[in-house]
C-alpha cells in the first residue's frame, strides 16, 4: 500500500477548470488499488470545498499539518499559542484589517470584511462553514490558523514584526498572510499520517506546488512537482510533471500507479 498527498490550489484545482474529470477518475482508480489517496493543505477543514469533498479522499493533512484528519477522526490538532495571538489580534483590530480565525471545524469572520468575504468566494471554499457570530475569547482558544488581509502592501512591515512566535506566509498579490503554529508543517502532518497506517517513507508520494509544500516535498520518498509551480520547489522534486492545466496530476498517477 503507498500514500499519496495531493495539494489543492495549483495541483489538483485551478479556478479556471475546477478539478478535472481526468484527475478525479485517476484518484479513484488508483484507491481502488489498495493505495490511500490524502489531501495535504494549507486550507483547514472549512475551506475545503463541496467539490473537493465529494472525490472521497481518505484523509486529510490540513491547515499546513496542525490538524489530521482519517477514518473519520482526528488523530492530531495543534492550536495557536492563546497569548501571542491574541495580542496580534488585539494590533489587527487597532489597524483595521480585517482577519479570519479558523479551527478543526469552522471559519469565524466578521459580518463588516467585505474583501475577505469576496476573495473567499472566489477561492472555492465551503461558505456554509463561515460563523459571524461568536464569541472572540472563546474561538481564539481553539484556533489553529488565521488568516489577515491588511489594506496596502507597506502594512505587511508591521505586521511581519509582530509573527514571531508564528510561520507565515505572505501574499501580496491579495493583501493577505496565512499565520500558522511555528512548530507544525505538512511534514509534520505527513509524518503523523504515514505513522498511523504503520507506513514506510518509501511508500510515500506528494503533489504540489507552492512555499508551504517544501516541508512536504522534505518528509515524502516520492516529491512530484507540478510544472506550474515556484521555481524553489524544483529543488526537492525527484520529478516534475505536467501542469494543473493540463492533467499533470492525473498523468503522472496512471504512469505511476
Amino acid at each position: 500500500m503507498k500514500a499519496i498527498f495531493f495539494d489543492i490550489d495549483g495541483t489538483i484545482y485551478h479556478p479556471e477548470i475546477g478539478i478535472s474529470q481526468n484527475t478525479i477518475d485517476e484518484i479513484h482508480r488508483v484507491q481502488k488499488l489498495g493505495h490511500k489517496c490524502f489531501i495535504a493543505s494549507g486550507r483547514p477543514t472549512g475551506f475545503i470545498s463541496k467539490e473537493v469533498k465529494s472525490i472521497g479522499f481518505d484523509g486529510y493533512v490540513l491547515a499546513n499539518g496542525a490538524h489530521i484528519v482519517t477514518e473519520g477522526k482526528t488523530i492530531d490538532s495543534l492550536t495557536l499559542p492563546y497569548d501571542e495571538t491574541k495580542k496580534l489580534i488585539e494590533y489587527v483590530e487597532s489597524q483595521g484589517y480585517e482577519y479570519i480565525l479558523l479551527t478543526t471545524d469552522r471559519c469565524y469572520l466578521k459580518k463588516e470584511s467585505p474583501h475577505m468575504y469576496e476573495f473567499y468566494a472566489w477561492c472555492n471554499i465551503d461558505m456554509d462553514s463561515l460563523c459571524n457570530d461568536y464569541d472572540l475569547d472563546e474561538v481564539l482558544k481553539k484556533t489553529i490558523k488565521l488568516e489577515i488581509r491588511y489594506n496596502k502592501k507597506e502594512d505587511s512591515v508591521g505586521l511581519i514584526e509582530r509573527l514571531g512566535a508564528f510561520f507565515y506566509e505572505k501574499h501580496d498579490d491579495s493583501l493577505n498572510i496565512e499565520v500558522s503554529n511555528i512548530d507544525t508543517s505538512k511534514g509534520h502532518g505527513i509524518e503523523t499520517m504515514l505513522n498511523y497506517y504503520g507506513l514506510d517513507v518509501d511508500d510515500s508520494y506528494c503533489f504540489g506546488d507552492g512555499a508551504n509544500d517544501i516541508e512536504m516535498f522534505k518528509t515524502v520518498g516520492h516529491p512530484i512537482a507540478m510544472k506550474n509551480a515556484i521555481p524553489m520547489i524544483y529543488h526537492h522534486a525527484s520529478i516534475i510533471c505536467e501542469d494543473v492545466l493540463h492533467d499533470g496530476v492525473a498523468k503522472e498517477l496512471k504512469r505511476l500507479f
